[in-house]
């Protein structure tokens, strides 16, 4: 079977990327695809505003696709286009419409125009026509699968550390609660930590978390701000269940995908915006994620994982093949 062309746009930024990749991969599952990526920079921010009020109404899509991004729009012709972040919604619209082709996109639409847009994946209900509610949101292929069970032995719980950041900020009360709830935590159900930290963090916060933990309950520990290692995957693997912290929706996502039970904690000041609010909200509800202030860590129990982890590679081709192959009469 012949391969589709398919171009990501991609803003740079690895949050979105990976949303775009994930999309792909899913496609890539059931038909053979062949990418290109597709760089872009807003080089004009007034024409990026001109342009998603005037959306609906543009004719020389390739006109405004340079004013906007500085560039003539690249050369070929793609079966599909996919992207995530909000400075590709107008590329990804500009360039379908002069293409002629399916579009799809991973996000809230930002006030753009639903119209321009096939498809548009979320985890929580955007009340558009083109709106697809996912139960998780996209990941690369080789994230979206459930990780093999662990060896036996000792019990190990990975803990996925962010920081301040998505209406999120962590004083020292809340590191020193949060090592203080993890040591409870392990003691209580016989086990040690693989807790890695994140650019996030930083040193300080480190310092405290790592104060408040006693050595002989950390099976492995990444502390970022001195010798980073990414080992969040091999951490995954390793644990029968995972603590994160919520500021981080793809740590939180990526968690989830790997079928232990997950608790999600929070600081004291935690205020998520309603879109992200709303996502997690919604993986508690599905049976998925057990969220958690930090202060009252020491006193939960694990949960035993209710619900399976999904299926969204599948949904998610289901729905792109039918927007790319007509249907039977």
């Amino acid at each position: 079977m012949k391969p589709l062309t398919v171009w990501l746009l991609s803003d740079g930024a690895p949050g979105h990327l990976s949303q775009s990749r994930g999309i792909i991969d899913s496609l890539a599952t059931r038909r053979p695809v062949e990418v290109s990526t597709v760089e872009l920079k807003i080089r004009s921010t007034l024409w990026k505003r001109l342009g998603r009020l005037a959306l609906p109404h543009i004719r020389d899509a390739a006109g405004w696709f340079r004013r906007i991004y500085g560039a003539a729009p690249p050369p070929g012709q793609p079966a599909l286009i996919v992207s995530s972040g909000a400075n590709t919604l107008l590329a990804n619209a500009l360039l379908a419409r002069l293409h002629r082709v399916a579009n799809v996109y991973s996000g809230t639409l930002k006030g753009y125009d639903p119209a321009a847009f096939d498809r548009v994946f979320t985890v929580v209900p955007l009340d558009v026509a083109c709106n697809h509610v996912l139960p998780l949101p996209p990941v690369p292929g080789e994230l979206a699968r459930p990780l093999p069970l662990p060896p036996e032995g000792e019990k190990r719980i990975a803990v996925l550390v962010g920081g301040d950041g998505a209406g999120y900020v962590f004083k020292e009360a809340d590191w020193r609660a949060f090592g203080a709830g993890l040591a409870a935590l392990a003691r209580r159900e016989g086990g040690r930590l693989l807790l890695t930290t994140s650019r996030r963090t930083g040193a300080t916060a480190e310092a405290w978390l790592r104060d408040s933990l006693p050595a002989e309950l950390i099976a492995d520990a990444v502390w970022w701000s001195q010798a980073p290692r990414k080992v969040m995957r091999d951490f995954l693997g390793a644990a029968q269940a995972i603590v994160v912290t919520e500021d981080s929706l793809s740590m939180v996502a990526e968690s989830l995908y790997s079928g232990r039970p997950v608790v999600s904690v929070s600081p004291a000041l935690a205020q998520p915006n309603a879109n992200d609010g709303a996502a997690l909200q919604a993986y508690a509800q599905r049976g998925l994620l057990l969220r958690q202030p930090i202060a009252g860590l020491a006193d939960v129990a694990l949960p035993a994982r209710r619900a399976a982890v999904p299926d969204v590679q599948g949904e998610i081709a289901d729905v792109v093949l039918a927007l790319l192959e007509p249907k039977a009469p």
